[in-house]
C-alpha cells in the first residue's frame, strides 16, 4: 500500500521558475479551463494538464533523449491535433498547437461536454484553480492532490487491502437497492466504487480533506456519496498515519516550489486528522438530494455504527458565493 505521487527533480524542474517548461506552467495559469495534475505512480511519472474532467496532453521524460520530452494523450485527441503530441525538444514552445486543440474541442459537440457544459467537469476545474495554482496565501486549504488512487505492490495485496473494503461498499449499494429500488434505484450493486477520490486537500489546521465533488444535477450520486466517500475515509485512516504526513508534506513542498500552490501558504506543523468532505456545484434546493443523502447516511450508519463519518463535512460550491455551508 503505497501514496506519494512527488515527481522527480528531474521532472519537477521542467515546470520550475528556470525550467524549459517554464511558459507552459503560464499558459495553464492564465488559462482559466487549464488545470495541472502531477504525479507519479509505480510504473511512471508525468505532467498532465486537464481541461475540465478532459486530460488533454500528458508530459513525460524521454529516457533516451535528456534533452526531449514524449507527449501524449488519448486517440480522440491525438486524432483531432497529431502535430501537438509525440517526441518533442524540450526548448520548444509548442503553445500554439495547444490553442489549436482547444478551438477544436470547443467546436466538437461530443467533447465539450467535460468543460464548456458547465457541470462537474466545469467546477472541478474551478475549484482545482481556486485552491492550486491560483490559490492565495491565506486560503483555508490547499488541494494537494486530484484524482486520488492509492498504489498497491501487487494484485493480490490490493485484494486483500481495498478489495475487501470495496466489496463491502458494494453490498450496501445493493442492499438500498433492496430497500426501494423505486426511490434510490436498481441494481446499484453493480455500480462502480472507489475508483479514485476527488481531491486531497490540507487545510490550515493541519487536516486531511478527502473531498469528493458533485454537480447539483447529479441526484443519485449526491445521495449515494456517503458511500464513495466512506470508502476512502477507510482507506485513509487505515494508512500508516507518519507515512502520510511525510508524503502529503513532500507533495505541498513540491507543488509550493514550482508554484501549483501558493508559496507563501504556511504549511501546518503536523497533520492532525482525516476529514471527509462533499462540495456540491450550484445545487438545486428543490431537489431531493438531500433528503435522500440523510436517509442514505442513516441507513449506513445502522449498519457500519453511529460513527460512520461522524465529523463529514458538507458544502455547496457556487461561481458567485464561492463555499458555503449544505
Amino acid at each position: 500500500m503505497y501514496y506519494n505521487r512527488t515527481i522527480s527533480k528531474k521532472l519537477a524542474s521542467l515546470l520550475e521558475p528556470i525550467g524549459k517548461l517554464r511558459w507552459l506552467f503560464y499558459f495553464v495559469y492564465y488559462h482559466n479551463d487549464l488545470d495541472f495534475l502531477i504525479g507519479k505512480n509505480n510504473s511512471t511519472e508525468w505532467i498532465s494538464v486537464y481541461r475540465g474532467l478532459a486530460k488533454i496532453l500528458t508530459i513525460k521524460l524521454n529516457k533516451n533523449n535528456s534533452n526531449s520530452v514524449s507527449i501524449d494523450a488519448d486517440q480522440t485527441y491525438k486524432n483531432l491535433w497529431p502535430n501537438l503530441y509525440g517526441t518533442k525538444n524540450v526548448n520548444v514552445n509548442f503553445q500554439n498547437d495547444i490553442k489549436q486543440l482547444i478551438n477544436i474541442i470547443k467546436n466538437t459537440s461530443t467533447l465539450n461536454k467535460y468543460y464548456d457544459n458547465q457541470k462537474e467537469g466545469f467546477y472541478q476545474n474551478e475549484l482545482s484553480r481556486m485552491f492550486g495554482i491560483c490559490g492565495k496565501p491565506n486560503t483555508d486549504f490547499v488541494i494537494i492532490d486530484k484524482e486520488v488512487v492509492i498504489d498497491y505492490s501487487n494484485h493480490a495485496e490490493k485484494d486483500i487491502l481495498f478489495g475487501n473494503l470495496q466489496q463491502k461498499y458494494k453490498q450496501l449499494q445493493s442492499e438500498i437497492s433492496d430497500l426501494n429500488p423505486k426511490r434510490y434505484g436498481k441494481d446499484l450493486g453493480e455500480k462502480a466504487i472507489g475508483n479514485e477520490l476527488d481531491f486531497l486537500a490540507l487545510d490550515k489546521e493541519g487536516n486531511i480533506l478527502l473531498i469528493e465533488l458533485k454537480h447539483g444535477e447529479n441526484t443519485q450520486g449526491i445521495y449515494l456519496s456517503p458511500l464513495q466517500i466512506g470508502l476512502y475515509y477507510e482507506i485513509f485512516t487505515r494508512y500508516p498515519r507518519k507515512d502520510l504526513e511525510c508524503a502529503v508534506f513532500e507533495m505541498l513542498e513540491q507543488k509550493q516550489k514550482i508554484g501549483l500552490i501558493n508559496p507563501n501558504w504556511k504549511k501546518p506543523y503536523c497533520i492532525k486528522d482525516i476529514i471527509p468532505v462533499l462540495i456540491i456545484s450550484e445545487y438545486n434546493y428543490k431537489s431531493s438530494a438531500k433528503k435522500k443523502f440523510d436517509e442514505i447516511l442513516q441507513f449506513t450508519r445502522n449498519q457500519l455504527g453511529p460513527c460512520f463519518l461522524c465529523n463529514l463535512q458538507t458544502f455547496n460550491f457556487t461561481m458567485t458565493n464561492g463555499l458555503s455551508n449544505w
